[in-house]
């Protein structure tokens, strides 16, 4: 592939990543708005929506950060892009332990403190990373 069709998909990949957005700050909006009729975790029709866009948010930033064809752009012009599907991902499992309420396990707690700690950690090292590039370029 050339770089400018990447470039085009990489366009598209955004429009999609705001609409991950969109549909996952819903998800995590009528999950805080169910929380005073928790009385269970039960969500028949709920998780079937949520897999969907937890699917949908996770496989694009793996793919634009692991895939041998999006390797040819430079990670700098990537970086928000999967790191956006990311944060998404992380507000889906956020929503779902909001949804969860008094059920939640602690061990779904330290999962969403760790990978929230992940996210961040991974983006300040990439992202510093490349700036320390861009310095080594143009001392």
């Amino acid at each position: 592939m050339d770089i400018k069709s990447l470039e085009k998909r990489l366009e598209i990949w955004k429009r999609i990543l705001l609409i991950n957005i969109g549909a996952a700050f819903t998800l995590l909006a009528t999950g805080i708005a169910d929380i005073p009729n928790n009385s269970s975790p039960y969500f028949p029709d709920w998780h079937d929506v949520w897999f969907v866009i937890l699917l949908a948010s996770l496989f694009p930033g793996f793919i634009l950060l692991l895939g041998k064809h999006w390797k040819q752009i430079p990670i700098q012009e990537r970086l928000n892009t999967i790191f956006g599907f990311f944060a998404i991902t992380w507000v889906n499992f956020f929503a779902v332990g909001i949804r969860s309420g008094p059920a939640t396990s602690s061990e779904f707690n330290y999962f969403l403190l760790v990978s929230a700690i992940a996210i961040a950690v991974g983006y300040w090292w990439l992202h510093r990373r490349i700036l320390k590039s861009r310095c080594d370029i143009f001392p």
